[in-house]
């Protein structure tokens, strides 16, 4: 069955990948493109059809989308790993891994500066550097987006000046015991970050629904190569400093402070590049994903409920055990995010809703244990910022699994599209960017910086 949204999104990131059309330019393109196949089907040609023909209409001012158009699906992301045929092109690719290791060059170096001011030992100051983690790391990616989407002027000073007033931020707020506050910036200005990078992957079409949910997509698979990439420099450092220790030479004070900070602050750039360059390897991977971990989790958190049920145990017992099910929860929801994003738009409803609407029934139970736990605790021990924020989130987070739940459940009767979850979601999200920027910049004064 042919899939109009599908083939558009897989059309915007093969011209993406080339890096020959910028951002404004694919807008328009993709405007056109709709136009003419709205046009097209209006007059009765099926949509696949009105598909083909559009991307030929295009002709010799846009050769991108003739060939685009001449290539199968099966075979189009298996074409974009051939090098490329022109010079111009292997130049711009040459271009862009330079430019990808300056900027991990970059993150590292934005890494060092606590070390300018005496704060160079990283375990005597955790949250010092976990709070401005996401200073270090994000800019590089931020920089890559704008040269990869040839983002305009506008698009380059408002990076400056977000990344700057929340760097100025949470280091000129004070922090005093516990650090409460100081923890929930660490944990929440990534979140805040996190969505405003989606504004650089979309350019001048981040509000499209489509676009996000190619971030959504986009930001799960820089996670998967993440992780990898990390677990693999983990084990470098410790084969490096066992071998070393063989020879009475100790380099854990090199790879602690010096490359574990440029590796780990250049991670994600280098994953923004190899997710980039390497779509049709996570294309195959992503809904083979999502069909492993979607059960996996459902039986996680059904198994903890019965577990709570069998032992009496409960969240507002143990506040470690409320943080660690409200992880699961944003786990769970990020799952069915990019298990959206994995799916057709067009694809009818069948068995595996039923199993996402199984989740996000389970999800929102766990949620309403989670909520009582901290409305019991704040009870029981008052108002404090950890617990006020946790409300917040899910509170937040229960509306979303409400709306998801009954759009799935209406788009399995056949009285919803898809795509129209796709939209009510991806209008959803900046609801947490919101939240996520009150905890940050209001919450440490409000709480008396504790």
């Amino acid at each position: 069955m042919f899939e109009l949204e599908s083939q558009i999104r897989k059309w915007r990131a093969h011209l993406r990948s080339t890096g020959s059309v910028g951002a404004q330019d694919l807008e328009e393109l993709e405007s056109h493109l709709r136009d003419s196949v709205e046009e097209l089907t209006a007059q009765g040609i099926t949509t696949e059809e009105a598909f083909l023909v559009s991307l030929r209409r295009m002709g010799d001012a846009e050769a991108l989308s003739h060939e685009f158009a001449k290539i199968s699906t099966e075979n189009l992301w298996r074409q974009l790993l051939v090098p490329a045929p022109d010079e111009g092109t292997r130049k711009r690719q040459r271009l862009e891994v330079a430019l990808v290791l300056g900027l991990v060059l970059l993150a590292g170096l934005l890494g060092k500066i606590p070390a300018l001011f005496g704060f160079g030992v990283v375990e005597s100051y955790p949250l010092l550097y976990l709070k401005n983690a996401a200073i270090f790391a994000l800019p590089s990616v931020a920089v890559y987006l704008i040269w990869r989407r040839s983002l305009p002027l506008p698009f380059v000073l408002s990076s400056a000046a977000v990344f700057a007033i929340f760097a100025v931020v949470i280091n000129l707020y004070p922090s005093y015991a516990p650090h409460h506050t100081e923890g929930l910036m660490a944990i929440h200005l990534p979140i805040v970050l996190l969505l405003f990078l989606g504004v650089l992957y979309g350019g001048f079409g981040w509000r499209r629904s489509g676009v996000r949910l190619d971030f959504v997509r986009f930001a799960g698979e820089v996670f998967i190569y993440s992780v990898l990439i990390g677990l693999g420099g983990l084990v470098l450092i410790s084969v490096s400093v066992t071998m070393f220790k063989f020879v009475q030479i100790d380099i854990g004070g090199l790879t602690d402070n010096w490359l574990a900070i440029f590796g780990g602050c250049g991670l994600l750039v280098v994953a923004s590049f190899l997710v980039e360059r390497k779509k049709a390897l996570i294309e195959s991977v992503a809904p083979v994903l999502a069909r492993i971990f979607v059960p996996l989790f459902l039986a996680v958190l059904l198994s903890l409920i019965v577990a709570m049920a069998v032992t009496g145990r409960a969240p507002s017992q143990d506040r470690d055990m409320l943080i660690w099910f409200d992880i699961v929860l944003a786990l769970v929801l990020g799952l069915v995010l990019y298990t959206m994003s994995a799916r057709d738009a067009e694809q009818p409803a069948g068995v595996w809703d039923i199993v996402i609407i199984a989740l996000l029934v389970v999800a929102m139970i766990a949620n309403g244990i989670a909520l009582a736990g901290i409305v019991i605790r704040l009870s029981a021990f008052g108002i404090s910022a950890n617990k006020t924020a946790a409300l917040g989130e899910n509170l937040f987070l229960l509306l979303n699994l409400l709306l998801l739940t009954i759009c799935y459940v209406r788009f399995f009767a056949g009285r919803m599209r898809f795509q129209a979850i796709v939209d009510l979601q991806m209008r959803y999200l900046p609801a947490y960017a919101l939240w996520a920027t009150i905890v940050v910049v209001a919450f440490p004064p409000i709480f008396r910086f504790f």
